[in-house]
């Protein structure tokens, strides 16, 4: 629950502290006062966006500090999960600049509005009026049914199911349509495919095929020059090797007659044969060089395939588009295969849907009627003596599955009981709504335990009798959680077990919103003025203590 409220620089609001008891408080006020100031505070911790108008005026930024205790919500879980630490005490801090720009803390770690706006959800219920606009939506009423049949966890599953089940009707649609659409790029990729096939390619043929293609190319003038070498070497009448082998013979001579030379003649004597050597070579190697023009044209064709195909493909290594192609048209011989097996899949998850569906509807049916009776009761109490509820539960006439399985809903409303049943939006009056709301409210209240729940004028449209009654049942809500009533009638302002005053003050003519708890006698006072206005006397002043029970 809710055990503090701190909030500095925001809007007309300075510095002010708000600590709520743990049943039932009320807050009242003057119109303008700041009420509506504190809950926009209070929506900000919760994770509402706003911008630098919250910042108060001159100031560099507006800090708002909410202080919870959470040791009864089994929350830890949710902690863990968002990586923040645990503590009994949960400390919610939001902070404003006036720029717009803010920064959002949960037990002083950085956080995500969107985490504070999903812990919020454990936190706090904050209903104004225009939430009374809910009750038209098939969200809400969903929630109302599931929450008092007590189908919310076999609710979560079914919609897990039927989330996966939508997931994999995706999916079906993508590859009934990828196969549709696919027929015509499966053969061109398969005539790609069987093209390369035939091309029979080998690693690193065309650098080699270039090479033997510049060789041949160049056959007759390449043997005009070995032959020029050869003769160079071992025709002509100054033939290197010839020159050689004289210059080895006055070396060998040489070293005879100083021994410092041997190295030198061993070392020309093998260059010497070394050139001998390469004569040879040289001339079995041009005997064995002929021109081939039907190699060349083999070569030059083979070479013209690789280029275009290569040209076609936009890919030089056309070993590795083989492989990418064999593979993408591994994909479409397998697709028959994964559309059949998705359709097993998708037929025993619909059937699960569809076995969930069928219990929640079971449930939703029989209690419903219980449902009814209880809100006929208490809006009886509240002021509606010939008016009724009816929650129709019926069955979709499509049969085909939703978010909620295979029902619909619809609240009914009838002013009257000679009057017909028609959807609540179209019949009932605000007052009526407003009424209609707290009685749900208060069923939910005893089905799930939410923490806080704040009210902003619920009690509009009503006065009188009713308003007490409104106010009887408002104590009762708050003996099963923390209630936060923003109130304008004394009906429901004496129900409360704490009164808070929201006020204006005006200091160095500078406005600014702050609140208190009111004493015994303040109270008394505050209550008489909601009855009476601010000139009550001392009847007024009686009936407010009637109301006090003082």
């Amino acid at each position: 629950m809710l055990t503090q409220l701190r909030v500095k620089n925001y809007a007309l609001i300075k510095d002010l502290v708000f600590k709520p008891g743990q049943s039932f408080n009320v807050i009242t006020g003057e119109t303008g006062a700041g009420k509506s100031i504190l809950l926009g505070a209070m929506g900000l911790i919760l994770g509402e966006r706003t911008d630098s108008i919250a910042v108060k005026e001159n100031e560099e930024k507006c800090i708002i500090e909410g202080y919870f205790d959470i040791k009864a919500y089994s929350l830890k879980n949710w902690f863990e999960h968002n990586e923040l630490d645990f503590c009994e005490e949960l400390i919610i801090r939001r902070e404003i600049l006036i720029n717009g720009k803010s920064r959002a803390f949960i037990n002083d770690t950085p956080a995500q509005l969107a985490q504070l706006k999903e812990l919020g959800k454990f936190l706090i219920d904050i209903h104004s009026q225009h939430d009374n606009l809910d009750l038209f939506q098939k969200s809400f009423q969903f929630k109302v049914l599931d929450s008092f049949t007590g189908i919310e966890s076999h609710q979560k599953t079914y919609i897990k199911n039927f989330e996966a089940l939508k997931a994999l009707d995706k999916k079906l649609t993508e590859l009934k349509l990828a196969e549709k659409h696919g027929t015509d790029e499966k053969d061109y990729k398969q005539f790609l495919y069987e093209e390369l096939l035939a091309a029979n390619l080998i690693e690193g043929e065309t650098i080699l095929l270039e090479e033997e293609l510049l060789a041949l190319s160049n056959v007759d003038q390449n043997l005009q020059i070995l032959a020029t070498i050869h003769n160079q070497l071992t025709e002509s009448e100054t033939a290197i090797i010839d020159q050689l082998a004289l210059i080895k013979n006055q070396l060998n001579q040489v070293a005879k007659n100083d021994k410092r030379f041997d190295e030198i003649s061993t070392r020309f004597s093998e260059i010497n044969y070394s050139f001998k050597d390469l004569a040879i070579e040289i001339d079995q190697l041009a005997q064995a060089t002929n021109l081939d023009p039907e190699r060349l044209d083999i070569i030059n064709q083979r070479l013209s395939l690789l280029h275009n195909l290569a040209k076609k493909h936009r890919d030089e290594d056309l070993i590795l588009k083989q492989k990418t192609l064999e593979q993408e048209l591994s994909k479409f011989a397998h697709i028959d295969s994964e559309i059949q097996t998705i359709e097993i899949e998708r037929q025993t998850l619909e059937k699960e849907c569809f076995k969930l569906a069928n219990t929640n509807s079971k449930l939703r049916k029989e209690q419903s009627l219980l449902l009814e009776k209880q809100i006929n009761e208490m809006i009886v109490q509240l002021g509606m003596p010939g008016g009724r509820i009816k929650v129709e539960v019926s069955l979709r006439n499509d049969k085909e599955l939703w978010i909620y399985g295979i029902n619909d809903t619809n609240f009914l409303y009838s002013p009257a009981r000679e009057k017909s049943f028609n959807p609540i939006q179209n019949i009932a009056s605000g007052g009526e709504i407003s009424r209609v709301m707290l009685v749900l409210k208060a069923i939910l209240a005893k089905k799930n335990i939410m923490p806080t729940i704040i009210f902003d004028e619920i009690d509009s449209g009503v006065s009188g009798d009713v308003a007490l009654k409104m106010g009887e049942m408002l104590k009762k809500m708050s003996d099963n959680m923390q209630l936060i009533v923003i109130t304008h009638l004394p009906q429901i302002a004496a129900k409360g077990n704490c009164h808070y005053f929201v006020y204006k003050n005006i200091i160095d003519n500078k406005t600014t919103s702050d609140i208190r708890e009111l004493t015994e006698n303040e109270r008394i006072n505050e209550i008489a003025e909601m009855i009476g206005g601010k000139a009550f006397g001392n009847s007024i002043l009686e009936s407010a203590k009637q109301l006090l029970n003082k």
